[in-house]
């Protein structure tokens, strides 16, 4: 179970690990490859209800990573000044941003820890496969309050055939909102939905069943892989509608990149009074070609957001840490947030044959969802159920996870 009072100051950098430390080791791992990136931050307390736009951050571009440990972004003002990187060989990933001098305050260099895709076909010297990647922002600052998660893929130029059967998670901050209501400050969502058949290029109809909280939901909407003579870098249009029970379609336009084994989207427009992330995972061909359900366990090094949504109480943090998926059905989160206290999550998961996870969660009486990708190298999950607490501070969570290479 984990605490967060937002009336205590936020830790400052050194003391909640991750900065103020000018040691900056060599990469063990060295390549040179560029990688779609999608980023969503949030303050740490979001200070009244409804919660403000301006509480939430978003973020997008291309991280470049070069082999000489070094790596830049570009975003469309331009790109960035060169910074480090180190990726070790199990797969651990820390990405260095220098402090710098504003208004007279020096602000401290950071960290961002996560992980980088390394096992099987993605591994880094093969070409043509598109290794995952995320990072968490945990440290908040007097210029960088928010906190956050980024993930994003390898590009790989070409065709992404979209057809078929996908896992839906989501989270989303909600603002505007004119009643105190949990869900009215973020809602987390999952389900299933089938991408219609077409030509290379053009837009795809969504359409689909699932759950947000413990309403019914239906998903609807389009997705279309941009391509420019046939070919492009995975970039995606995607809108999806969520209609709940009795209610009007809440369409969410979104930014999206797409491979052979999932989408990653950020929805950046906060005019519809929301702003999030949601991942698709493609399902397994169940029945003709189910899970196998001896290569799912391991170990994943996992980075992930978290929503506070006790109206009067409300927030975010951000953590990273592994998850441990036992051969006996077992399910384990060990992490640590922006307060620097480790947490654990233990439960159970149970195993549908197109990939899908149940997770029961111990001590809290809650279910999460979780999804595995084709590749069995990522998964993802989502904590859509606001739970009680002793603590009234009930919280909703998305993770995004490698598997870590063994030594």
């Amino acid at each position: 179970m984990r605490t967060v009072l937002f009336s205590l100051p936020c830790c400052l950098l050194a003391a909640c690990a991750d900065g103020g430390d000018e040691e900056r080791p060599q990469s063990e791992v060295r390549f040179s490859a560029t990688h779609h990136m999608f980023g969503f931050r949030a303050l740490r307390g979001f200070g009244t209800f409804p919660v403000p736009a301006t509480a939430v951050f978003t973020d997008r571009g291309t991280l470049n990573l070069f082999d000489d440990s070094t790596y830049t972004v570009t975003r469309s003002t331009g790109t960035s000044g060169s910074e480090r990187y180190a990726l070790a060989n199990e797969g651990d990933l820390s990405v260095y941003l220098t402090g710098f001098t504003r208004d007279g305050q020096r602000e401290p260099s950071v960290v961002f820890q996560g992980g980088y895709g390394r096992v099987g076909a993605n591994d880094l010297i093969t070409p043509g496969t598109t290794p995952d990647y995320f990072f968490t922002d945990r440290v908040s600052t007097p210029f960088s309050a928010s906190l956050g998660l980024y993930v994003g893929t390898r590009i790989v130029t070409g065709s992404v055939e979209l057809e078929g059967a996908w896992h839906v998670l989501s989270l989303h901050t909600v603002f505007g909102a004119s009643i105190l209501s949990p869900e009215n400050v973020a809602r987390g969502a999952r389900g299933g939905v089938s991408i219609a058949a077409g030509a290379a290029g053009t837009s795809r109809a969504i359409s689909g069943t699932g759950t947000q909280g413990t309403s019914g939901l239906t998903f609807g909407g389009t997705i279309q892989n941009l391509l420019t003579n046939g070919s492009g870098d995975g970039t995606c249009n995607l809108t999806v509608n969520y209609t709940l029970t009795g209610q009007g379609a809440d369409s969410r336009v979104m930014q999206a990149v797409a491979t052979d084994k999932l989408v990653l989207a950020l929805d950046e427009d906060e005019s519809d009074n929301e702003a999030g992330l949601l991942f698709m995972v493609r399902k397994f061909d169940a029945p003709a070609t189910p899970i196998d359900s001896v290569r799912v366990p391991g170990t994943f090094l996992c980075g992930g957001s978290t929503m506070f949504v006790n109206p009067s109480n409300s927030g975010s943090d951000a953590f990273v840490g592994a998850v441990t998926l036992g051969a006996n059905g077992s399910f384990r989160l060990d992490a640590v947030g922006n307060d620097g206290d480790d947490f654990t999550y233990q439960g159970t998961y149970t195993l549908a044959q197109d990939g899908g996870m149940t997770i029961a969660i111990s001590g809290t009486n809650e279910q999460w969802f979780a999804a595995i990708d084709r590749s069995y190298n990522t998964f993802v999950f989502v904590d859509d159920f606001v739970e009680t607490r002793a603590n009234n501070i009930p919280e909703l969570n998305l993770g995004f996870c490698v598997r870590e290479k063994a030594q």
